[in-house]
């Protein structure tokens, strides 16, 4: 009766996880790791049906085997999965190893030998060995401190297949059909806890990974591929509050010149096409660690680490330089844009606002030096009486 309900309890959690995994699959598809943890936990399921039905209508042997084969297959996908969520190579060659090997020896020690320590101890070794490639998966990936957790629960799915034998033979010595009952109830507990807490941390991973896309996408701007005006000032002020050190970092405000009449002359799809093209130089000449955004219709902000004035110069010179030349297949060849700059350097104990209002001032006065230039403005000192440098071009 207890082991009928334990079975019962292993459904029944496998097939919510299932509905949970499959929902997450089905709102963003590229989820692989998703449609294989489902497929794992599918597995799982039809583990539990087989150790609780086929008893009843094949020998033994034969359904513990099934249950097996299942167990195997669930934890291969959730291999998989693993494989897929952490962006590493699925080795394949030691899954499909694996699983084959695990399923003859298995098959071989159950069909032919009697029950017993041979027997058990083949099937514990096979279940912890596949898990171990789950493990090996792991461990060649990028972890954050969250996957301690993953590592220890796949660690401790491993003790607990090889705790298998031990409480069979434990059971066997305190002798007759209780002890074997009573042990057969205890690992199956704890596999209804390793896989609820296995379940719930996979469904947690997912839901993080899912909200921090979501977020993204939110604060992203789809025409320049550039983070929106509240995604940059978060990312700003981010960046600002991970400096550890004094470390010089500058700001370079750019505004494509005569936007509007770019619209009104060419159309409003031949806008999108150069706030596009403008999107992709910024994150060709920006950085790891840079922060890009389209922060209006036509102005850009770029946040540069490590970078005082005179190195946001150049880049700002480089990225005029680069927007000017570029032509468009809808426009004749010698149709160009140009783009204007203001920079300035952020000083490390300033607000980014007051460094913002600096570099406004600077692309102001590009503005009325004719356009497609760049001008700078320095220190925060010189707010009065502020100092252009010369045009370039």
């Amino acid at each position: 009766m207890g082991l009928s309900y334990i079975h019962a309890v292993n459904m029944g959690l496998a097939a919510a996880v299932i509905c949970g995994l499959s929902a997450i699959f089905l709102f963003d598809r590229s989820r692989k790791s998703a449609l294989w943890w489902m497929l794992s936990f599918a597995a799982v399921l039809l583990s539990a049906l087989s150790s609780a039905a086929l008893p009843f209508v094949t020998a033994q042997p034969i359904a513990g085997y099934v249950s097996f084969a299942f167990t195997i297959m669930a934890i291969t996908c959730l291999n998989v999965g693993i494989a897929w969520h952490y962006r590493v190579a699925t080795p394949w060659r030691i899954i499909d190893t694996v699983v084959a090997v695990t399923l003859v020896v298995t098959f071989i020690s159950t069909m032919v030998l009697p029950i017993g320590p041979v027997s058990w101890t083949v099937e514990a070794v096979s279940l912890a060995g596949a898990q171990a490639v789950g493990l090996f998966i792991l461990m060649r990936s990028e972890k954050g401190k969250r996957d301690r957790v993953f590592i220890a629960f796949l660690a401790l799915s491993m003790l607990n297949f090889l705790s298998h034998p031990v409480l069979e033979m434990m059971a066997r010595i305190e002798n007759v059909q209780n002890g074997l009952a009573d042990a057969a109830v205890a690992m199956h507990i704890n596999n209804a806890l390793i896989m609820i807490g296995l379940a719930t941390f996979l469904m947690l991973r997912l839901a993080n990974q899912l909200l921090a896309d979501l977020k993204g996408q939110s604060e992203t701007d789809a025409l320049s591929g550039l983070l929106n005006r509240n995604g940059f000032n978060a990312a700003v002020h981010s960046a600002r509050d991970r400096r550890s050190s004094k470390g010089t970092a500058s700001l370079v405000i750019c505004d494509l010149d005569h936007f509007k009449s770019i619209n009104d002359q060419h159309g409003h799809h031949v806008g999108d096409r150069v706030i596009a093209a403008f999107g992709r130089l910024v994150r060709a000449g920006a950085r790891d660690g840079d922060v890009c955004g389209r922060v209006g219709g036509e102005e850009f902000c770029i946040y540069l680490l490590n970078s005082d004035a005179r190195a946001a110069r150049l880049f700002a010179e480089w990225l005029r330089v680069a927007f000017a030349s570029t032509s468009y297949s809808e426009l004749s060849s010698n149709t160009r844009f140009t783009a204007s700059f203001g920079v300035t350097q952020v000083q490390a104990d300033e607000t980014i606002e007051e460094a913002y209002v600096r570099a406004d001032k600077a692309l102001y006065q590009a503005k009325r030096d004719g356009r497609n230039c760049v001008r700078s403005v320095g220190e925060a000192s010189e707010l009065s009486g502020i100092k252009f440098s010369s045009a370039a071009g």
